[in-house]
């Protein structure tokens, strides 16, 4: 049989890339791969809670890779370094044929089809984060000289000469891949990820805006808070897990900031899939380069959606032709107000869930079955 290694060191996130990551190994298996799944942990009954797919997980091997965690608290970016070395180390004795790393990585396998995911142009080869010594170009602290040389001379003989050379860079949206090209890497090509099609329209629709999203910066909550305020007569959600340690003081300060119109719902989508399915407007307000699943999904579920201009979310919004486009708050509440008022009947509320599928699991199989030929 045929075999495949995909790399994801923390899966225990399952957000958005998670269900990308899973979606690629289900590809592969039903393209006749064995697969093997890097990853922090191995869990089929946490993926199956999560997105339903338990029985992909349970078809693959695992290849535990451990976190990243100081030995001291000194010389930390070195010790990065030295773990991605090991990393690269582990992952170049797996025997495949094929590659995907699905998640921000350093691996080095020769003579293989390789093929890297990226959300983000800065984030390449990444893992754990400050491993690729980014933002150590700016330093202005002298002390900081000798310990910034050692670290380049560790990267070059022992990491950079072995870099990853993948046959393609997968950009998960069209502001990604623009990045990637203008940086140099003309191997790159856009990838459509895939949504699930399990969110259908229910009626009555409700005058209510909802947003699925792990709390975190880069979702700029502030923002959807900002928009609530001035639609203080409709009801708005913000739905989704609280986030680990690093992101938990953010969570607190969005918490603590919530107008009466705003509701935090602890929840997975699917346990919560009703205020998808029963919502009119979906608010996206973050910052991300690539493509959001939950926004293809809020569409699925026959959600207008709405979102910044030059994020990666807008993506969807010009390829399916449905939803709004927003440069400020007050444009982005106006034109809410407008959706909210205007009469949407059954017919064209099935339309617009239609436009999901060019973003569907069937469809992003072909993806991956082209590309490993």
């Amino acid at each position: 049989m045929k075999r495949a290694l995909v790399v994801h060191p923390q899966i225990s996130y399952y957000a958005g890339a998670e269900l990308l990551c899973l979606y690629i190994c289900e590809s592969l298996q039903r393209a006749g791969y064995h697969v093997t799944l890097a990853c922090d942990v191995f869990n089929p009954a946490d993926a199956d809670r999560h997105f339903g797919l338990g029985n992909v997980v349970q078809k693959c091997t695992h290849k535990k890779i451990l976190q990243f965690s100081p030995i001291i608290p000194y010389f930390v970016s070195l010790q990065k370094i030295i773990y991605a070395i090991r990393m690269r180390t582990l992952l170049s004795r797996t025997d495949a044929e094929v590659v995907f790393s699905t998640q921000s990585s350093s691996f080095y396998i020769p003579k293989k089809k390789l093929f890297h995911v990226v959300y983000n142009a800065l984030d390449l080869f990444n893992y754990p984060l400050g491993s690729n010594l980014l933002g150590l170009n700016g330093s202005k602290q002298p002390m900081r000289r000798p310990y910034r040389s050692l670290l380049r001379q560790v990267r070059k003989f022992f990491l950079d000469r072995y870099s990853p050379e993948p046959t393609a860079f997968l950009a998960v949206g069209s502001r990604v891949l623009r990045e990637l090209t203008q940086s140099g890497y003309n191997n790159s090509t856009l990838l459509l990820p895939p949504c699930r099609t399990i969110f259908q329209p229910k009626f009555p629709r409700k005058k209510q805006v909802v947003q699925f999203a792990r709390i975190i910066p880069d979702k700029r909550l502030e923002l959807f808070i900002e928009i609530a305020l001035r639609l203080p007569q409709y009801p708005f959600y913000i739905v989704g897990r609280p986030p680990e340690l690093p992101n938990y003081e953010y969570f607190n300060k969005i918490l603590l900031r919530l107008p009466r119109n705003v509701t935090y719902v602890n929840a997975l989508t699917v346990e919560r899939a009703d205020l998808l399915e029963h919502s009119k407007v979906y608010l996206y307000t973050g910052i991300e380069s690539g493509i959001g699943i939950a926004l293809i999904e809020s569409i699925s579920a026959g959600c207008i959606p709405f979102s910044p201009r030059e994020v990666g979310a807008a993506d969807v919004i010009e390829m399916s032709g449905i939803g709004h486009m927003y440069d400020s708050v007050e444009q982005a509440a106006e034109e809410i107000a407008t959706v909210m008022e205007t009469e949407q009947s059954v017919e064209e509320t099935y339309e617009v869930s239609a436009k999901a599928r060019m973003f569907s699991p069937e469809s992003f199989q072909k993806q991956i079955r082209k590309l490993v030929g």
